[in-house]
């Protein structure tokens, strides 16, 4: 429980944060100006309504890409110890795979190459074979567990319900807390939703990847 907390409301986890934060603003000013002005011409506070949605997609775009990481197995690495290490087999398989490399790399030094050039060309001969050889468990990109949108979504839904509360109680001014309340409340439970979305698109890429691989 204390490690899903820990993700769940790790803010850094947020990629393009501005991005987001200005289709809040935005949002906010929109929302300002047709409650509080309430102005004949519709179109330019449509159009102001349409730019914070847009921002909002784009930055769920983004911050999707943002989170994809290339597979520890296919990344680039200069050291061969340390790129065997963090491979998922057993020891024994550590041993063999790691003295079968050196023995390569040591081969290619004696051909003239440097000790990091030979660990570069016999780790990245490893890295194509393998992915040529991929099994249907196994693909090429890392996804994100995405629980950090769950937290953000709770902190909003709170400050949605605190804004609440405190115009209740308080008698302050209605239209600041009508403003708060409903933006943090609606961008919260968009992020439950964009939640829903990034697993979706884990699955479906996933689903797609095991398919052309295996």
């Amino acid at each position: 429980m204390r490690n899903w907390t820990r993700k769940a409301f790790s803010l850094a986890e947020l990629r393009y944060s501005p991005v987001l934060l200005l289709s809040i603003v935005i949002c906010v000013a929109a929302f300002y100006i047709d409650e509080h002005v309430n102005p004949g011409e519709q179109l330019w506070l449509a159009v102001t309504y349409y730019t914070s949605f847009s921002l909002a997609a784009l930055w769920c775009g983004i911050n999707y890409v943002g989170h994809i990481r290339m597979n520890n197995l296919y990344r680039k690495h200069a050291d061969i110890g340390a790129y065997v290490e963090q491979l998922a087999m057993s020891a024994e398989d550590k041993t063999e795979l790691r003295n079968f490399l050196e023995d390569f790399a040591a081969d290619l030094e004696e051909q003239g190459r440097t000790r990091e050039e030979a660990a570069k060309e016999v780790i990245s001969q490893f890295q194509v074979r393998e992915f040529l050889a991929m099994s249907k468990h196994t693909v090429p990109f890392e996804t994100h567990g995405h629980h950090y949108l769950l937290g953000c979504g709770i902190l909003l839904l709170g400050v949605c319900l605190t804004a609440l509360a405190a115009g209740a109680l308080w008698g302050l001014p209605s239209l600041v807390w009508l403003i708060i309340s409903s933006v943090s409340g609606v961008y919260g439970v968009s992020l439950f939703g964009v939640y829903v979305l990034y697993k979706f698109l884990d699955r479906f890429i996933y689903n797609k990847l095991k398919k052309y691989f295996s």
